[in-house]
């Protein structure tokens, strides 16, 4: 089973609906605990770790450094144990 890593809403503000992914801090075909950093995303604001939100192999990523995204955007894929 596969489970998507989405960017949440970050913040508040509602003048803003993306970000720019800074970072990753795991590359395809490492395992992830759920709660463990994946990535960092930059806002207008603040710079945000986002979390795996499962257990898996991280399986796909979809989105690369630099890239900027819309909140609720899939931006990886785990393959869930």
């Amino acid at each position: 089973m596969q489970k998507e890593v989405i960017i949440p809403r970050l913040g508040s503000s509602d003048d803003n609906d993306e970000v720019r992914i800074l970072r990753w801090l795991k590359v395809p075909g490492t395992r992830v605990k759920k709660g463990e950093g994946l990535l960092e995303v930059e806002t207008d604001k603040v710079n945000v770790e986002i979390e795996a939100p499962d257990d898996g192999l991280l399986q796909e990523i979809k989105a690369r450094a630099g890239d900027t995204v819309k909140f609720n955007a899939v931006v990886a894929i785990i393959q869930k144990d």
